[in-house]
């Protein structure tokens, strides 16, 4: 039998309190948007005493004490501090409890995008300095299992194939290998809060050892399209956030072009965990966002979400053989085949 989330809540401020915080008098409320966590805020009713970010999350202890330690090295960017970790039963599992500083006053209303930009290129400068090793927790892009060979296959599964099979090996020969350093691994846009300087990050328990593109992929994927009818795309506030991050940490030609794989990339993880989890909603975007691509690639198709244009002009990359490859044939216009 499970243990009730007042119970949780109870024997969660017990473990923290035993690992050596002081909420005496605190009270706490449940917090929206966690997926695998619980979270809560924890209010002291001591105007000196800061707010506390209460979670319980089914990763192991070690990995969050892990990386609780690794963060607390990153200067410059408002980030949460690990105040206590400990562990709680609850039948046959375990809990890690994660207390830590309550940090930023929200999700950002009508963001600055270029700010945005230089804070998480601050970010990723500081882990590029700092001697953490995260070197075991890479991230791979394998495919993940496609439609029945009787079905029509969907557009974001043709967005990903085209994208990965046929430039994404391009990608790979010209840079030889992707640029990696510690990333946060997870910058969807409830992972981005605002504080009275700008932003803050929460929620590094995905830190990985990758190329920093992928962090801006999350971004673009999770919170630049709107769905309506069908997808827009927000083509200026990605070029107000690339001009924010290349003020502080230029982009290479070759990181440009793995940041639109992997914002297609996403867009597919998006359309399985809807599979996986039966969210029509992940479905219904991951297609909106894969006809986007197709639609758009006919007319645009040397730099279709308009994120390759960058500091030279697009003839002076062409010179340099980065141009990506054709995707269409010239007669029909239709996506290339699957062999």
């Amino acid at each position: 039998m499970t243990t009730s989330e007042d119970q949780l809540l109870d024997q969660a401020v017990k473990v923290a309190s035993d690992a050596g915080a002081d909420l005496t008098g605190y009270t706490f409320a449940p917090v929206n948007g966690a997926t695998q966590a619980t979270v809560w805020k924890g209010t002291s009713p001591m105007e000196a005493s800061a707010d506390v970010a209460l979670r319980l999350t089914p990763k192991p202890v070690e990995l969050i004490t892990r990386i609780a330690a690794a963060i607390e090295c990153v200067g410059d960017v408002v980030r949460p501090r690990t105040l206590a970790v400990g562990q709680l039963p609850d039948g046959d599992r375990w809990w890690t409890v994660h207390l830590c500083a309550w940090i930023g006053t929200g999700a950002p209303a009508r963001p600055d995008m270029r700010l945005l930009g230089q804070h998480l290129a601050r970010l990723h400068l500081a882990l590029a300095e700092s001697s953490l090793d995260v070197t075991d927790r890479r991230l791979t892009f394998e495919r993940s299992p496609g439609p029945a060979p009787d079905h029509d296959l969907p557009s974001w599964d043709i967005a990903r194939h085209v994208w990965r099979d046929r430039v994404h090996a391009w990608v790979s020969l010209q840079s030889r290998q992707d640029l990696l350093q510690p990333i946060h691994g997870d910058l969807h846009w409830a992972n981005v809060v605002a504080t009275s300087t700008g932003f803050g990050f929460i929620d590094f328990d995905k830190l990985a050892f990758a190329p920093p593109v992928f962090d801006l992929a999350k971004l673009i994927a999770t919170g630049m399209f709107s769905i309506g009818e069908r997808a827009q795309f927000h083509a200026g506030k990605v070029t107000e956030l690339l001009q924010g991050y290349e003020s502080l940490r230029p982009l290479t030609d070759i990181e440009r072009a793995a940041l639109e794989g992997a914002v297609i990339l996403l867009n597919a993880e998006t359309a399985r965990l809807g599979a996986l989890y039966n969210i029509e909603g992940y479905r219904t975007r991951a297609c909106a966002i894969g006809d986007w691509w197709i639609t758009r690639c006919q007319r645009a198709r040397h730099d279709p979400l308009a994120v390759r244009s960058g500091r030279r002009a697009e003839s002076q990359a062409d010179d340099k053989g980065l141009r990506q490859m054709t995707l269409w044939s010239d007669e029909a216009g239709q996506p290339a085949g699957r062999g």
